[in-house]
């Protein structure tokens, strides 16, 4: 008996009754029920009744498959643990802004987009130093549950934040008013380089969220002190993060303030001082899917240039799922919860959004299942490394653990147990925390 088991995103799987090679969309705890074949309508209804006690954000995968001594049920708990991550940079235009409350029709118009596209993290530049406090108010607002970093420095007016759905285990800003006369410009940096660290459900290593907002304006002087801000950033990432953290992910976004692809003539080529090999940094190009466009500025007027990046390390670079130039104006049929003009109302420019897939994602595999003289056994294969554990219930009100701490080693992990009682199911996941 062969079926097709439906996973999300609308992909499927051929599952072999002879094989057993089950792959699994996306890693998360896999429930096996294993039963005698007479109690296989009991068993249907008992997995109905928990599904059904699943939260409505959970989705779930079930495949029935045959084997001689009986039938296995298996169902797929989405949301376990995070395959990758979406990640949005904008410059929410608050310089001089005298109301940031959530009441105020900018900030609701920057707020329904955020709760449209719930990107896991956020990055917004220009948020007004003086009412910068607003934004715990934003996040329990809008986006309850967000952890917040607004510890950023500040030339006094604007400075950056940093929202994520998962936790953030510390934020530091760095060049925060340095002098930049080293690196080319008898000035100070405007802002700031500021940055969250940011632990991924199920990643092995932290993720490091960067974002920056260079010297604006086009004369020579500006363009001058806004390449140097860019060399001292360049030199951080060579010189102080990448010797402590090369192994881990990193990612650089912001309002860089000028276009790479239409530089003014005064242009001392910050984008490229950024984008390079010295600092592990790569140039992208996100679009509007509708015009095709990556410019980013100005909504409110004419879209001219591009001054938004984001620029992933290496190894993100080559997991970019898809990416995205957000525009409200242009969607069609509009989304429920949007307005049309809510990317003009927000800000100037435009937000720049991006999706990413886990680095060393390896889809958890069930290479066997089977119960033979009161024994239930498994192999699967994982991640190098990580843990697994397997739990046990009658009932699935109360689950009883029955092996943790299974590491695996880039094989198959074999994993047997006695069990009592005609009917039994089994939990197998990933440990989030080893």
């Amino acid at each position: 008996m062969d079926l097709m088991v439906p996973t999300r995103g609308g992909r499927a799987r051929l599952v072999n009754h002879s094989g057993l090679a089950v792959q699994l969309g996306e890693p998360a705890p896999v429930i096996v029920g294993i039963c005698d074949s007479h109690l296989l309508e009991l068993a249907q209804k008992q997995l109905r009744i928990f599904v059904r006690a699943l939260t409505t954000h959970l989705d779930y995968i079930r495949a029935v498959l045959r084997f001689a001594l009986g039938i296995i049920l298996v169902s797929l708990c989405a949301q376990a643990r995070v395959c990758g991550f979406t990640l949005l940079t904008y410059n929410v235009a608050g310089n001089g802004s005298t109301d940031w409350s959530t009441n105020a029709p900018q900030v609701r118009a920057i707020a329904r987009q955020m709760m449209y596209l719930r990107p896991d993290i956020i990055t917004f530049n220009e948020v007004p130093f003086t009412n910068s406090w607003q934004m715990t108010n934003f996040v329990t607002a809008f986006l309850p549950g967000y952890f917040l970093a607004r510890n950023s420095g500040t030339d006094g007016f604007l400075r950056s934040v940093i929202l994520s759905r998962f936790p953030i285990k510390r934020s530091d800003k760095w060049l925060d008013g340095v002098s930049v006369a080293e690196f080319g410009a008898e000035a100070r940096f405007a802002r700031d380089l500021f940055e969250a660290e940011i632990q991924l459900p199920g990643w092995e290593k932290p993720l490091h969220v960067f974002t920056t907002h260079l010297k604006s304006q086009a004369d020579a002087e500006s363009a001058q002190r806004r390449g140097a801000e860019a060399f001292a950033v360049s030199n951080f990432f060579k010189t102080i993060f990448l010797p402590a953290f090369a192994d881990r992910p990193y990612v650089l976004t912001g309002d860089l303030n000028e276009d790479v692809e239409r530089p003014p003539s005064s242009s001392h080529q910050p984008v490229q001082r950024l984008a390079n090999s010295s600092t592990g940094l790569r140039l992208t190009r996100p679009v509007n899917p509708v015009t095709g466009s990556p410019r980013t500025i100005s909504i409110r007027g004419s879209l001219t240039a591009r001054f938004d990046y984001i620029l992933p390390c290496g190894v993100l670079f080559s997991n970019i799922v898809r990416s995205d130039v957000f525009r409200t104006d242009l969607l069609n049929p509009l989304p429920d919860g949007l307005e049309k003009l809510d990317d003009k109302t927000a800000s100037d420019h435009l937000p720049v959004w991006m999706e990413f897939a886990e680095p060393s994602e390896t889809p958890l595999t069930i290479l066997s299942a089977s119960m033979r003289d009161g024994f239930v056994r498994f192999a699967w294969t994982g991640v190098r490394g990580r843990q697994y554990e397997v739990h046990a219930t009658d009932n699935f009100s109360t689950w009883v653990s029955l092996a943790s701490g299974l590491v695996s080693g880039g094989s198959a992990i074999q994993w047997e147990a006695k069990v009592d009682g005609p009917i039994r199911f089994f939990r197998l996941r990933e440990s989030l925390s080893p």
